[in-house]
């Protein structure tokens, strides 16, 4: 394809969003991770994406879509995904993003403790409202019946040699 002020546009476009994507990564992943739990889950992608967003709909603003254009702008985000895929793998492999994830599942299980407490105590209280056995109460009676079930396997067993032994005593 011939270089056109367009293809050199586009390629200009390309590579200023490009540029402010890594810086807008490298702010972000300079951060300290938060203490309380986030509110919202796609805080943390939001910048990077609302600056590529940005972009795009300022350029469409500002030229009419020809067909050009549009095979140019969709080897552009094949290119683009292509970049981000290989940086974000670099990024999630590090210790750093594996720090900040773990401290964001954390601050999440933490604050679901007091719900997940309230829930499971509603659902026992439906289920004695019900006359309903409870999980916990299902597994104790299973459990007794395993129990239950070996300890007559063992008197079998004890059965069994004692019978074996008289049968060895008696004369025939």
């Amino acid at each position: 394809m011939a270089e056109t002020p367009a293809t050199n546009q586009l390629f200009e476009l390309w590579k200023r969003q490009f540029e402010e994507g890594t810086q807008a990564w490298t702010r972000l992943l300079g951060q300290q991770a938060p203490q309380a739990p986030a509110i919202d889950p796609a805080a943390f992608w939001r910048p990077v994406l609302n600056q590529g967003l940005e972009t795009w709909a300022r350029l469409f603003a500002q030229t009419p879509a020809s067909p050009e254009m549009l095979t140019q702008w969709k080897q552009f985000l094949d290119q683009w995904i292509d970049a981000w895929s290989r940086a974000l793998g670099q990024t999630m492999g590090t210790e750093q993003f594996a720090r900040l994830i773990n401290q964001q599942l954390d601050a999440m299980l933490t604050a679901q403790a007091p719900l997940k407490k309230a829930f499971d105590q509603q659902v026992e209280q439906a289920l004695q409202t019900f006359n309903l056995p409870s999980r916990a109460q299902l597994t104790g009676v299973a459990r007794q019946i395993v129990e239950l079930e070996d300890r007559i396997e063992r008197m079998e067993d004890t059965l069994g040699a004692v019978l074996r032994r008289l049968e060895a005593r008696e004369p025939r």
